[in-house]
């Protein structure tokens, strides 16, 4: 597979996507094993070509060489910014070096500063007022500002006569994937694990912005049949867009998937992976699904797949331990995480192990005191599961399946 893969999606709409196979943390934060792309977009008019992003500055002479295969530099009249995070705009700095490279760059108001400031390069730009149309000749660019999806000044842009939408991050996705999804089967079966974990990671924190972009989507009533996002597919046909809005407002809104359960736990010495053991062996059943995440020794799951999962779980478990007198720093880490990724009002349950002092459970307590979640039921075990501990593991274990709905 090439690096750099070019395709036209429609008669003068071209993609072009940067594949990044090697990256393991993305944002040097969250592992990303699947890969990502780098979208950029180009729209050939009579006046003109506009580009749509860029890609990471890393890929600059590969994504340079490639856009020369699909329009002349010189041709191209506006560059659109939908914001200014480097893996959308860092290429830019290469382009604006080229002699006869003399775009316009069109963005949010806040963009001129962080071009400026990330780039460190002048260019000729302006900014574009938020529902603010540009004719070229039979085309017609609306542009709409999304503020902090996930940067304050995002915007997406809609070119009326392709009925397509640029959305930067929103409807990315991580995977190195197809090029585009356009089968609604595809979409739920597989493609939409990717995105669901790419907008929890990324956008989660801002999930009231994501309501806010969909109802101003709504409000001009735009008619979207493709959806051209910065990372990952595109979204074709309007099946599959309808779907994909869907899964976006249910994410938004934490809404949970029936009889779900997410479990996490660390495990530094075996304990609390035996009460792990015992727990499942209480509560499995054929219509409970249960995703479990562990943390030890030998073995270490993604932070960025928990989080993932965690945003439409019914139920949540922790399972960890006291570690010099307050909670186990990874599950403090991922905590805090949680509560500002996907904080939602749902159950949430503890489970605690210590040697001569129970600190972990207190300081859970007091993190959760600052979220929505509800701690439904926790339970503090001196290292070993007493007779004592295990009734109250099997009463624990009733309260779960109860939140879960299942008798």
């Amino acid at each position: 597979m090439e690096l750099v893969e070019v395709k036209e999606l429609l008669k003068d709409l071209v993609v072009l996507r940067v594949f990044d196979r090697k990256i393991m943390y993305f944002e040097s934060l969250w592992e990303i094993p699947e890969g990502i792309t780098y979208n950029s977009y180009v729209l050939k008019t009579k006046e003109g070509s506009v580009l749509f992003d860029t890609v990471k500055h890393v890929f600059s002479e590969e994504y340079i060489d490639a856009l020369r295969r699909v329009v002349d530099l010189r041709d191209i009249k506006y560059v659109v910014l939908h914001h200014m995070e480097p893996d959308h705009s860092s290429s830019l700095k290469a382009l604006s070096a080229l002699n006869e490279f003399r775009a316009e760059v069109l963005g949010h108001p806040l963009t001129a500063k962080l071009i400026k400031s990330l780039l460190g390069i002048e260019v000729k730009f302006r900014p574009v007022r938020d529902g603010e149309e540009l004719r070229l000749g039979d085309t017609t660019l609306r542009f709409f500002h999304v503020p902090w999806l996930h940067w304050p000044e995002t915007i997406f842009t809609y070119v009326d006569e392709f009925r397509a939408l640029m959305t930067c991050d929103a409807f990315g996705a991580y995977s190195v994937s197809p090029i585009i999804v356009s089968d609604l089967t595809d979409l739920k079966a597989r493609y939409s694990r990717f995105m669901k974990k790419y907008f929890v990671n990324i956008i989660g924190h801002y999930r009231d912005n994501v309501i806010k972009a969909l109802n101003k989507l709504t409000t001009h009533n735009l008619k979207v049949e493709l959806v051209a996002p910065s990372h990952g597919a595109v979204l074709l046909g309007t099946d599959t867009i309808n779907e994909a809005i869907k899964l976006y407002r249910l994410w938004a809104e934490a809404r949970p998937e029936n009889k779900k359960l997410v479990i996490l736990y660390t495990s530094m010495y075996g304990y609390n992976e035996k009460i792990v053991e015992k727990l499942l062996s209480m509560i499995k059943r054929d219509d409970v699904h249960i995703e479990v995440f562990k943390f030890t020794s030998d073995y270490r799951d993604n932070v960025s797949d928990f989080l993932g999962e965690a945003i439409d779980a019914k139920v949540i478990v922790l399972v960890t331990s006291t570690y010099d007198n307050a909670v186990f720093p990874l599950t403090k880490y991922v905590l805090e995480l949680l509560l500002s990724k996907t904080d939602s009002e749902k159950p949430l349950y503890i489970i605690t192990t210590y040697g001569w002092n129970d600190a972990a459970s207190r300081e859970i307590r007091n993190l959760l005191t600052r979220s929505k979640f509800k701690l439904s039921g926790e339970l503090s075990v001196n290292s070993l599961l007493t007779e004592t501990d295990f009734q109250k593991l099997s009463s624990l274990a009733r309260e779960i399946l109860a939140s879960l709905e299942v008798s």
